[in-house]
């Protein structure tokens, strides 16, 4: 029994690690081979001129305070992880969330006790996706 709780333990604790870059690819041909460290990945904002094969998608998620020069270096690495030469048709998107806490706090000091109402709260997320190509 004592196995299975440490064992519910560590996937509830894992599934909280989930990375914020993912590769969706998208040409089943394609065979993902990480390129060296020193290799160049190109990241462009409008389409490639060059000769290229699209292999995928490539998505990457941070929280409120991060810049778009951090999104693009996940862009990257992941690019280099999966054996992409460029990133191409790069776009960012800001999503907010606004809701309220439904929690009410009853505080109470030297007799005179209140409620104050839930907390409005904004969670804020960034995203940048791009287009994984390989050149040919």
């Amino acid at each position: 029994m004592k196995h299975l709780a440490l064992l519910l333990a560590l996937a509830a604790f894992l599934a909280g690690c989930a990375s914020p870059v993912r590769f969706i690819q998208t040409d089943a041909s394609y065979v993902v081979a990480p390129k060296p460290e020193g290799a160049e990945v190109v990241l462009r904002h409008e389409r490639l001129q060059r000769p290229h094969r699209v292999v995928g998608v490539i998505e990457a998620e941070l929280g409120r305070n991060a810049s778009r020069l951090e999104l693009d270096a996940l862009l990257v690495k992941k690019a280099r992880e999966v054996g992409a030469d460029a990133v191409m048709l790069v776009e960012y998107d800001v999503s907010r969330t606004v809701y309220y806490d439904r929690h009410r706090v009853v505080v109470g000091r030297r007799g005179r006790t209140y409620v104050r109402p839930g907390r409005r709260r904004v969670d804020v997320d960034k995203t940048a996706v791009g287009v994984a190509v390989v050149f040919r």
